[in-house]
């Protein structure tokens, strides 16, 4: 599992009976939303004092329920919704057999981004309900406490070996540049992978920041996630009185806020090219029935 997470020495919280620093902390949060990717932005907040041993215990119990899954999923389906409005790929799963991938790297391909489809809506919730955490002092609690239930396809996840490219790795530099993102997101690293089948699919991909449907819909993604807080199923306390009073510093909540506000329209976005990524790769089912 890539983590790369050094914690401040000395901070620990108790999670099912066990001490565990911010770095276990968030391979403890990657596994909840079944993802075997530690994703870069559980990473830097594990890297601050104290702060993933104050809020996750919070949530790891509303992130596993049947609940917090649904509402990631209803994402996925808004994000497909507009991305057939505005992109018609040319490239097909046939197509990049001609040459860009073998059938192996095809099948590796869409295992990876399978797990992406489903992480990166579970990280935006999250996200924004930290996020909203700091503005008032308890958010949630509306939801239900229903488990999720285990899935074939959430092993199949777990068991996905996912590898980054180098963010220097070309086109990541120039991809990042135009997205307006301050360095490649993990999506288009793990995607970087097969640079065959980046370079042919980034010539489609590029365009789809131009369709003012798609840059909506991004948008809307990222308010439902802020209002979807009020339904975890537990209530969680992280605003700035309530972190300093579990013991985080000062520096570390302005730095978490700062983490959370530059992360969140950057996964909304990633979510709109995942779905744009797998319409190309012939996946397009919905995953919420009748949406």
């Amino acid at each position: 599992m890539p983590c790369a997470v050094n914690g401040p020495p000395g901070r620990s919280a108790m999670l099912g009976g066990m001490a565990m620093n911010g770095r276990e902390l968030a391979v403890d949060a990657a596994e909840t939303m079944r993802s075997p990717l530690v994703p870069v932005t559980l990473e830097r907040l594990a890297a601050l004092d104290g702060y993933l041993e104050a809020v996750w215990p919070q949530l790891r119990a509303s992130v596993d329920t049947a609940g917090f899954l649904g509402s990631a999923l209803y994402m996925t389906d808004m994000a497909l919704d507009a991305v057939e409005e505005v992109y018609q790929p040319i490239l097909s799963p046939e197509s990049l057999l001609d040459g860009a991938l073998d059938r192996e790297q095809l099948t590796q391909l869409i295992a990876v981004t399978d797990v992406f489809h489903w992480m990166q809506p579970q990280l935006l919730l999250l996200c924004a309900a930290l996020a909203e955490a700091f503005e008032r002092p308890s958010v949630g609690g509306e939801g239900r406490a229903e488990p999720r239930e285990p899935s074939q396809r959430e092993q199949a996840h777990l068991a996905t070996a996912v590898a980054l490219a180098s963010p220097a790795a070309s086109p990541l530099p120039q991809l990042a540049e135009l997205l307006g993102m301050s360095e490649p997101p993990e999506l288009y690293r793990a995607v970087a992978v097969w640079p065959g089948y980046l370079a042919v699919a980034w010539e489609e991909l590029q365009h789809l920041a131009a369709y003012p449907g798609f840059r909506r819909r991004g948008r809307a993604l990222y308010f439902y996630a802020r209002s979807s807080a009020r339904f975890l199923a537990q209530p969680l306390r992280a605003d700035a009185q309530a972190l300093a009073a579990a013991g985080v510093p000062a520096e570390a909540i302005e730095q978490a806020r700062t983490i959370l506000g530059d992360a969140l329209p950057g996964l909304a976005t990633m979510m709109m090219h995942c779905c744009a990524i797998r319409t190309g790769l012939g996946q397009r089912q919905r995953e919420v029935v009748g949406v």
